[in-house]
C-alpha cells in the first residue's frame, strides 16, 4: 500500500465520521498498483460532516482554505483561509484544501489582496506527493442508503457499491471516479487529460459489466447531448 494512503488513513481513522479516499489514489487502490504519479490527494466526506471534518483538521494543526474561482473561471483558483470565509461562501463551497503544518510555502503562494490572506497555486509544476502535504476535501451527498453524484438523484449508487474497502481503508468505487473524470475539465486541461486517459484505459477492462453499465448510464444522464471525446476511452 502506498505510504501516502497509509498516512492519510492514520490521520482520519479516529476522526469519528465516515470518509473515503477518492481521485487517483483510489484508482490505484482498486487496481492494486500505482498507475501514475499523483499531484494531489482527494478525500470524500459526506456533506453533513463538513464542519466536523474541517474542525478536525484544524484541531490537528492543519491550515484549511476555501477554494474560490476568480471571475468565475474554473482555471484560476484563489484560496482563502477558513477564518476569512463568509458564512454564505462556507455553506456553498463544495471543496476545501487542508495543508499540513510547515508545507504551506511548497503548496501555495501568497498574493496581495486588500482584505484577508489570499493564496493561489504555485506557478511551477504540480508537486508529487511522496509524503502527505495537502488534502482536497470534497463534500458529497448520501441519501436513503445511496451515494448521490453531482447532487443528482438520477446518478446514484448504493453505498455498499459506492464505497469499497482495501486492507481496511475505504475508497470511492472506480466507476464513480471515472464518471467525475468524464467532465469538460478532464478532457481539456493539459494537466488532467493525460491522467484521465491513463485511468480510463487501465480501469475499464477491470470493471464488472454491472459497474460499466452504471458508468455509461451516469454519463448518458449527465451529458444527454453526447460525450464524443470519451468514446475511445469507454471500450476495453
Amino acid at each position: 500500500m502506498n505510504k501516502v494512503i497509509l498516512q492519510v488513513h492514520d490521520l482520519f481513522k479516529a476522526a469519528g465520521f465516515d470518509y473515503a479516499i477518492c481521485g487517483g489514489f483510489a484508482i490505484d487502490m482498486f487496481a492494486g498498483k500505482e498507475l501514475r504519479e499523483h499531484g494531489d490527494f482527494d478525500i470524500l466526506v459526506f456533506r453533513e460532516d463538513k464542519h466536523r471534518a474541517v474542525q478536525f483538521l484544524m484541531d490537528n494543526g492543519w491550515i484549511v482554505f476555501g477554494r474560490f474561482a476568480e471571475n468565475g473561471s474554473v482555471w484560476q483558483y484563489l484560496f482563502y483561509k477558513i477564518e476569512d470565509i463568509t458564512d454564505s461562501f462556507w455553506d456553498n463551497c463544495a471543496n476545501f484544501w487542508a495543508i499540513k503544518p510547515g508545507c504551506l510555502p511548497r503548496v501555495l503562494q501568497k498574493i496581495d489582496r486588500l482584505q484577508g490572506e489570499v493564496y493561489t497555486y504555485q506557478t511551477r509544476k504540480w508537486l508529487v506527493q511522496d509524503n502527505i502535504e495537502f488534502i482536497e476535501l470534497a463534500f458529497d451527498v448520501r441519501e436513503g442508503g445511496d451515494y448521490v453524484a453531482q447532487e443528482n438523484p438520477r446518478i446514484a449508487r448504493p453505498l455498499d457499491k459506492a464505497i469499497l474497502c482495501r486492507d481496511g481503508i475505504p475508497y470511492l468505487a472506480p466507476e464513480i471516479i471515472l464518471f467525475y473524470k468524464s467532465d469538460k475539465y478532464s478532457s481539456e486541461n493539459s494537466y488532467a487529460k493525460p491522467r484521465t486517459e491513463i485511468d480510463f484505459k487501465a480501469i475499464m477492462p477491470m470493471l464488472t459489466e454491472e459497474s460499466k453499465m452504471w458508468l455509461l448510464n451516469a454519463i448518458n444522464t449527465a451529458y444527454p447531448n453526447g460525450y464524443g471525446w470519451m468514446e475511445g476511452l469507454l471500450t476495453d
